[in-house]
């Protein structure tokens, strides 16, 4: 378990009579406390609605909106789910625990709190534009808004990047009904989110961070479907796990739908974009 994990049950304790003593409970509960909501429309009985987007690595957010702002955090009633559609049917991957802070206001407090929290100063779809990094730390300074801290736990879907990661790149291959690959380049999975949904949410990016030109537009439509029929083809065959090769060719689809943005979009524009790339 990652020392993260220890971190946030030290942080719901303060708020919960009930709090787990170590990390391996902490999991345990959450689990518990959740699965009913493998079913949505428990969720939804329970007050849970959908909330922004459908996001490449984090799927759908569903907030219970009265816990937001209740003023009391309890491990067994978080504030978000997490959900993905696959073959039709929503899959609960994780929750999200939430405070509303004004300026000058910080996160639950902990040793580790500026590694698990961080800020959403705008909507959920706008905050998908700017790494999570960036939106770290306490925002008491000079400037402060209003904002969400947020902290992922997916306990439903193995996150490659830890349990309290902002982005889970796994769910590309869980979309697809694929095993997610031990060590893979991440530029596999955000190839892979090209043909689960992921492509028109990249567009909007791109067009976000300067490309609304028409021409731009086009240019960008044409890159994203080469690099969808590039995908699927290096599918071809698979059957629930990747070969090395069939990984190879993904992180090289990646890489050069990134060289034919590159010819195609302004300087600023690509610099906004380091960060998707």
């Amino acid at each position: 378990m990652t020392a993260g994990l220890v971190a946030l049950a030290a942080l719901l304790a303060a708020s919960s009579p009930e709090a787990p003593a170590s990390a391996e409970d902490f999991v345990r509960a959450v689990r518990e406390a959740t699965a009913r909501y493998h079913d949505r429309d428990v969720a939804v009985a329970d007050g849970y609605r959908l909330i922004g987007g459908d996001f490449p690595a984090m799927g759908e957010h569903w907030i219970q909106i009265g816990l937001l702002f209740g003023g009391r955090r309890d491990l067994a009633r978080p504030e978000f789910l997490t959900y993905v559609t696959v073959e039709g049917r929503p899959r609960l991957t994780g929750v999200a625990y939430a405070a509303a802070l004004l300026p000058g206001e910080s996160p639950p407090d902990g040793p580790w709190a500026s590694l698990m929290w961080h800020d959403h100063v705008g909507t959920l779809d706008a905050e998908t534009l700017i790494p999570h990094g960036e939106h770290i730390g306490h925002g008491g300074g000079e400037g402060a808004r209003p904002r969400l801290a947020m902290a992922h736990v997916w306990v439903w879907l193995p996150n490659p990047a830890g349990e309290f990661a902002g982005d889970n790149w796994a769910i590309p291959y869980f979309r697809l009904g694929l095993d997610t690959p031990v060590d893979a380049p991440l530029a596999c999975a955000k190839a892979l989110a090209l043909v689960s949904g992921g492509a028109s949410h990249l567009a909007a990016v791109v067009e976000a961070a300067g490309a609304r030109a028409p021409s731009e537009r086009r240019a960008v439509a044409k890159a994203l479907a080469r690099s969808q029929r590039s995908v699927r083809d290096a599918l071809q065959g698979a059957r629930g796990r990747l070969e090395p090769s069939q990984l190879a060719r993904l992180s090289a689809v990646w890489d050069q739908l990134w060289n034919d943005l590159d010819r195609v979009l302004p300087a600023p524009t690509r610099a906004r974009l380091r960060a998707a790339r």
